[in-house]
């Protein structure tokens, strides 16, 4: 049966991305979607305990290398207090740098091992939203049709997602403006979630990838906060290995409710 969709109440669209999260999240709950949110559930699970297993000590351990050897003598002894406080602050914005970092590689890893999935799982959450038909395909079809499109996807933000680092470089090597970095790659990262799971949606009732970013462009501030959102979950112990499923779904309700011209 339908859910009925979401009004917006005004304002900014910042906050309707929470309530089509919290939605989604009920209807990962139902029978006939709990085993299609398990599968990538356990990829999940397995890659980020091999991901965190690899990397989590050496990162650690860098981290705590930053200024290391900055200790003031003599004279500059006073500022001992000064540097230690921009010491911590260096560290404080590389572990911000490294858990989105490391949030984006995860979610890029996952999708591209488990895409077939979560087609499956957008195609029997789009089944409980809309009375429209989908458009018939066989399991084969269906997974190439995907795992290509993922590919597509990849090539394509790679080499923007390469420019933009370049830029958070940048600005990283630049006193005081350095502090910019972090937000200016968390805001790009959230827009690029955004899309990938707006994308499962669309791709569901196969409407080409160029025409679901020029969608997404109009509804700039849903998909980025969206996105935003998931990227600032996944980064949460725990409540990440979730959140990629459940956000599968949201972006199927937001695609079919606010984006796509089919309503």
């Amino acid at each position: 049966m339908p859910l009925s969709p979401v009004v917006p109440q005004g304002g900014l669209q910042v906050f309707d991305s929470i309530g089509y999260f919290l939605r989604a999240f009920r209807l990962s709950r139902e029978p006939g979607l709990r085993r299609w949110v398990f599968l990538p559930l356990a990829f999940n699970i397995v890659l980020f305990i091999g991901l965190y297993w690899l990397l989590g000590g050496w990162l650690s351990g860098w981290v705590d290398s930053i200024g290391s050897g900055w200790q003031p003598e003599g004279s500059f002894a006073f500022l001992g207090s000064l540097v230690e406080a921009l010491r911590w602050l260096l560290q404080v914005l590389a572990w911000l740098v490294l858990l989105m970092a490391m949030a984006s590689t995860f979610t890029i890893a996952v999708q591209l091992i488990a895409a077939p999935f979560m087609g499956f799982l957008a195609e029997q959450a789009d089944r409980r939203i809309s009375a429209l038909p989908l458009p018939q395909e066989s399991l084969v079809n269906l997974t190439k049709r995907t795992l290509r499109r993922e590919l597509v996807k990849t090539w394509d933000w790679l080499w923007r997602t390469l420019l933009v680092a370049l830029l958070v470089l940048i600005l990283w090597l630049i006193p005081v403006i350095n502090v910019l970095a972090p937000l200016v790659w968390f805001l790009w990262s959230g827009w690029l979630l955004g899309l990938q799971y707006l994308d499962y949606g669309a791709d569901t009732r196969q409407v080409s990838f160029e025409n679901m970013k020029a969608r997404a462009r109009q509804h700039r501030w849903l998909v980025g906060s969206f996105g935003c959102l998931t990227l600032t979950l996944t980064m949460v112990p725990m409540i990440n290995l979730l959140v990629m499923p459940v956000a599968v779904i949201a972006g199927t309700l937001i695609w079919l409710e606010r984006v796509s011209e089919s309503r």
